[in-house]
């Protein structure tokens, strides 16, 4: 006989097992091993786990990427699909949640907003949508014209997170093992971007479209599961003369780029030094003895770099070099504010804008290597330098970012770090969340906007500033 009671429980047990807990999801930080960078990983780690067990009563699954996967770009996602998809496929876990160690995480928003997207079979992934009004040099001016009937090609915000569900991961790895799938482009720039890529890559038959959530949020806000939070300044910004500040450059661009420098940020500046294929006393431009070439500058970088560790072993005070190109544009205050959370030094450090060559590509993946993109600068500790020297090229015109890059990974086995603060572009080459979520530190390239305005727009109110309590300190 079914008793009132007996109905009770059963009823019970069908909601328990309909019901969306930390049992279905898992955390994963896409982290960095830099101190840093893992210590904010760490935090974010912690704060989920007590979260959940404030919820639930119990311990949920964070992944941290760097310690528990440590496979070469796993910041680019893909290689992180297999050892995820071994690890989960077939248990109670249904969706795989990625965030940046900056991701503000609210559990209880977060599990509704997975529980009703659980219910919905046809939904794969979710997360807060950016798309691109033109083609775009960080996304390989790619444009998909054979999805705009279904809302255009969007991607996640990466800095709020994302949600996919272990199927489509499933399916993914699949179709790369079996070359069906696979990313064009040998270059990683975006990895949120290059992911939708991957999904919807078959034109004949693409992938399902992410799906927009608003409980993913630009901004904090009381019903958002989701949000970027802003980077630490960790105390004081650093000393601004603690800084050795060397400009690539070449004859045809003394009178033109290099002049923008010295009206912008040059003037804010204690130690600034252009390298150049004459020397040019007014500048100040040092003849590196390298003929200039269209493309690449390997030899070139590698002797300015050698010159600089010369003359700063003569500048106990200088912690930092900042490698530039003549039409960088760079917000000197926000640079030393981000500096102060990293070591310099004789520690060995390398930060910048990361771009990845060789991971899209099954055959190339293993021998795959990050880089620091140089137009929006290269960080490098007095250290990092002094390590960096030891690199040659493969030939004068060769890239000397990947250059760097490569011999940093495959023979000084150095780290680099990346800051999304960074830029390799113009402000209008970004979508507007992604400059949004903080205050940059530099752009890369002359053009329309031309630079003095967009260094007045983005840098000049806090370099002014600055500069004016030191004219203040001084009297």
């Amino acid at each position: 006989m079914i008793t009132y009671v007996t109905v009770l429980m059963l009823i019970a047990c069908i909601q328990i097992a309909d019901s969306f807990g930390s049992n279905h999801v898992v955390f994963t930080i896409v982290s960095q091993s830099e101190p840093y960078h893992a210590s904010v990983a760490r935090r974010l780690k912690q704060d989920i786990q007590g979260q959940v067990l404030q919820i639930e009563k119990q311990q949920p699954t964070v992944h941290i990427t760097h310690e528990d996967f440590p496979v070469p770009g796993a910041w680019t996602i893909i290689p992180l699909l297999r050892p995820l998809v071994t690890k989960y496929k077939g248990s109670d876990v249904r969706w795989v949640f990625f965030m940046e160690p900056h991701t503000a995480v609210r559990c209880a928003k977060l599990f509704e907003a997975l529980a009703a997207a659980d219910k919905q079979k046809d939904i794969m992934w979710i997360g807060y949508p950016l798309s691109d009004d033109e083609p775009t040099i960080i996304h390989h001016f790619t444009f998909y014209e054979h999805l705009e009937e279904d809302g255009g090609f969007v991607y996640p915000h990466f800095a709020n997170g994302f949600a996919m569900r272990i199927e489509l991961m499933d399916r993914l790895l699949y179709q790369i093992e079996k070359d069906k799938l696979m990313l064009e482009a040998d270059f990683s720039i975006d990895p949120a971007f290059e992911l939708a890529r991957l999904v919807y890559g078959q034109k004949n038959n693409p992938g399902p479209l992410l799906t927009p959530d608003l409980s993913f949020c630009v901004v904090s806000g009381d019903n958002c599961a989701t949000y970027p939070r802003q980077f630490d300044i960790c105390g004081s910004p650093i000393p601004e003369d603690t800084i050795y500040f060397a400009v690539k450059t070449w004859s045809g661009f003394h009178t033109t780029r290099a002049r923008v420098v010295k009206k912008t940020w040059g003037r804010h500046v204690t130690h600034l030094q252009f390298f150049s294929d004459i020397d040019d006393p007014e500048l100040p431009a040092t003849d590196v003895g390298v003929p200039n070439t269209k493309t690449g500058h390997c030899l070139k970088t590698l002797t300015i770099l050698k010159k600089v560790v010369k003359r700063i072993e003569k500048m106990p005070h200088i912690k930092w070099i900042f490698l530039a190109d003549d039409d960088t544009i760079l917000g000197v205050q926000r640079l030393c504010e981000v500096l102060s959370c990293y070591r310099g030094g004789s520690d060995v450090t390398v930060l910048g804008e990361r771009y990845g060559y060789g991971y899209g590509k099954r055959e190339t993946a293993a021998k795959g290597y990050d880089y620091i993109t140089g137009g929006g600068g290269t960080v490098l500790s007095a250290g990092a330098a002094r390590r960096l020297r030891a690199c040659a090229c493969g030939a004068a015109a060769a890239p000397d970012d990947m250059a760097l890059g490569a011999c940093a990974a495959h023979r000084l086995n150095v780290t680099l770090t990346h800051s999304p603060l960074f830029h390799q572009a113009r402000p209008q080459d970004y979508a507007r969340e992604v400059l949004a979520r903080d205050r940059p530190v530099s752009f890369h390239r002359h053009s329309s906007p031309e630079p003095l305005r967009v260094y007045a727009t983005w840098f000049q109110h806090d370099d002014l500033a600055v500069q004016r309590k030191k004219n203040r300190d001084e009297l």
